[in-house]
């Protein structure tokens, strides 16, 4: 990335393919001693530009204060040479206007040293007051089984969990769910199931198929899969890796969503309180039906459906589409509703809007911190503010 590029990203010059390029560059952790170079040289002519556009802008010179501070001090904790990258703010009035940079380098609650050490330790080590929210530790989930047992599944217990029709049900010591064996008996129907304030839980289907399933989520699926066709229900967020199998497509199936695959692997999100289902192609080739339009999905595409709308959109960046799965948050210029939307089903809390936020945020964060070590990085932007009382998370300017 030359210094151009930039200068036209930060000036917003440059066209929405370049933003994405750029965006992509900067979030990359590899780059961070060319970004860091690049801000020195440039934070002043940045944070004058923009305070001159508009007073109401936050204080430029108090937050990059902050932010050395910041680096300095962990810096001096723990010897490192390096900080990873960790925020950009994008300001948007109607139409974007200006793209500046407003926290970067900075890692207060969690830092990458050369010595890979373990980010729940050092999540430990900076918690906050008593009223903080701790990520989620394990995967609380619990299965159905098909004679209306339930399986509670947030426990350590490995092994053999229920044998249906031939077909044994076991967990692995990295807390797979694993079908295997051949059905001897009718279809057994199970549903596994994912509250909020859940670790995200892999399953492996009898077929081999594997499937990743978010929190407040859920999916049903036979022991055993037989005859023409494969074919699962799902409710939430879940990626798929499906075993290609041709003479037995697979289908996935959501209210009036139907996706069909070979082979493939994709991310499929339907949480009730999102504008619309999407489904995001990775490999392979999906067909995405609503019972009335049916298109095909090439890798890198997503499309979009819900009761008005069937859209394809080409331009998507996946990295953000499966960090839920890769312990990520990443947001790519996304508006306050939508993170704090990931946030409610994460940490399994409420959230009031006391102020409408009128802008939006690129950031790339770990989800093993605390949820207060989330919000105060985006308090950095000095644009949002938050109170957290009891389960209840406070949005406020």
């Amino acid at each position: 990335m030359n210094k151009t590029s930039l200068n036209r990203f930060f000036s917003n010059q440059c066209s929405p393919v370049e933003r994405e390029e750029i965006i992509r560059w900067l979030l990359d952790p590899s780059n961070d001693l060319l970004i860091k170079h690049w801000l020195r040289e440039h934070w002043d002519t940045l944070s004058v530009n923009e305070l001159a556009a508009d007073q109401d802008e936050p204080d430029m010179e108090k937050i990059w204060g902050k932010i050395r501070s910041s680096i300095k001090e962990n810096q001096l904790k723990s010897g490192l040479e390096k900080v990873p990258f960790a925020f950009i703010k994008f300001h948007f009035k109607k139409i974007a206007v200006a793209a500046i940079m407003i926290g970067v380098l900075l890692s207060t609650y969690f830092v990458y040293t050369a010595n890979s050490v373990d980010q729940k330790g050092l999540a430990d080590t900076n918690l906050k007051p008593s009223n903080d929210i701790a990520p989620p530790t394990q995967s609380r989930a619990t299965l159905k089984l098909a004679d209306g047992t339930t399986v509670y599944l947030d426990s350590n217990v490995n092994g053999t969990l229920a044998t249906q029709g031939g077909v044994e049900i076991s967990r692995n010591e990295g807390g797979e769910i694993i079908y295997s064996g051949a059905a001897v008996d009718a279809i057994s129907m199970n549903t596994l199931s994912l509250p909020k304030g859940s670790k995200p839980i892999r399953l492996v289907l009898s077929d081999g198929s594997l499937v990743w399933l978010n929190a407040a989520s859920s999916i049903t699926y036979p022991t055993a899969f037989v005859g023409k066709e494969r074919k699962v229900s799902m409710m939430g967020e879940a990626y798929f890796e499906v075993s290609e199998n041709k003479a037995m497509p697979f289908f996935v199936e959501h209210n009036q969503l139907l996706i069909k695959v070979l082979g493939t692997h994709f991310n499929v999100n339907t949480y009730e309180n999102e504008a619309s289902n999407k489904v995001t192609l990775l490999s392979g080739l999906v067909d995405v039906g609503n019972g009335k339009i049916t298109k095909q999905l090439v890798p890198g595409q997503q499309a979009s459906v819900s009761k008005t709308v069937f859209s394809v959109d080409e331009n998507i960046d996946t990295d953000e589409v499966l960090a839920w799965k890769n312990g990520q948050f990443y947001f790519g210029g996304s508006d306050i509703r939508s993170i704090m939307k990931q946030i409610e089903r994460y940490y399994d809390v409420e959230v009031e809007f006391r102020d409408e936020v009128p802008y939006q945020f690129v950031a790339k964060i770990s989800r093993d911190v605390n949820v207060s070590a989330f919000l105060e990085k985006l308090e950095l932007t000095n644009l949002i503010h938050f109170k957290i009382e009891g389960k209840k998370i406070i949005v406020m300017k």
